[in-house]
């Protein structure tokens, strides 16, 4: 069985893919919906709940707020620290994972077709590559301004490399697309 190209195991496996995109993206949708209306009124309903947690380091106590999110017709709750920096994350993460995605799907559709050197091709690997290093710069950000004692620049030096990565693999698609334009010339 062929792995890229039509009737390939990539094309059939773009439809199970595309199924947990649209799911994954409408349910972030509502909770993204949650986590706005929570960031503006600071109130709790039937699906935005908060409960107090105590943990210990180092022989210390500490009592914090734990905010919870509950997704519509499930029990699957996403729960996050109750501070700017806890939701903003939060939402950062939800946004960019529907984000990655949905361009994921774009891209996979493209190449489950035969179209490796594609405008559209290139066009999603634009769009993947300046999207990941745009989250990874407002992570930085949030980091940066909302951070008041620990301070990790992993997860943001990750979507950047990652971003830069896909701009690169763009220009390599550019470059084929180019070649496969001067060859369909010369036949």
């Amino acid at each position: 069985m062929k792995l890229l190209g039509k009737n390939s195991l990539l094309y059939w496996l773009k439809y199970p893919f595309g199924i947990y995109a649209v799911g994954f993206t409408l349910m972030s949708i509502w909770i993204l919906g949650l986590m706005s209306v929570y960031a503006f009124t600071n109130s709790t309903n039937q699906f935005t709940s908060i409960d107090h947690w105590k943990t210990e380091n180092h022989n210390q106590q500490t009592n914090s707020e734990i905010v919870q999110f509950h997704y519509p017709f499930t029990k699957m709750v996403l729960a996050t620290e109750n501070s700017v920096e806890g939701i903003s994350l939060a939402f950062l993460g939800l946004a960019s994972l529907s984000f990655i995605l949905i361009i994921v799907f774009k891209i996979l559709n493209e190449l489950s077709k035969d179209n490796f050197f594609t405008e559209n091709a290139v066009k999603n690997f634009k769009i993947l590559g300046f999207g990941l290093i745009a989250f990874g710069t407002i992570h930085l950000a949030i980091d940066l301004f909302t951070s008041s004692q620990r301070f990790d620049l992993t997860p943001p030096l990750i979507f950047i490399i990652t971003g830069l990565i896909f701009i690169f693999l763009k220009e390599i698609f550019a470059k084929g697309k180019k070649i496969q334009e001067e060859n369909d010339l010369t036949i």
